[in-house]
């Protein structure tokens, strides 16, 4: 019986690990949205570099006139994925 509970003990830990990481995906999946309407995440998020600077050029130079407010954003995301 006690090999029976180390067994769901780790299968409940390994479950909730995939859940919040899971969770974490799905909140930058959700950042990512909210500044770059139509961004593909999933290429953004495994960090497919040609595609993540061509979306950020793109964006760069849709939003030139609108630039204070969204500028923040865009080093949030220069940042967060080593774009320096």
């Amino acid at each position: 019986m006690d090999k029976l509970g180390k067994v769901q003990s780790s299968f409940w830990r390994e479950w909730k690990l995939k859940l919040e990481e899971q969770k974490r995906l799905t909140e930058h999946s959700r950042a990512l949205e909210k500044i770059i309407p139509g961004v593909e995440t999933e290429r953004f998020l495994s960090r497919d570099s040609i595609y993540i600077v061509n979306v950020v050029i793109s964006l760069i130079e849709s939003v030139k006139l609108e630039r204070k407010h969204i500028l923040k954003d865009i080093l949030k995301l220069v940042d967060t994925y080593d774009l320096n």
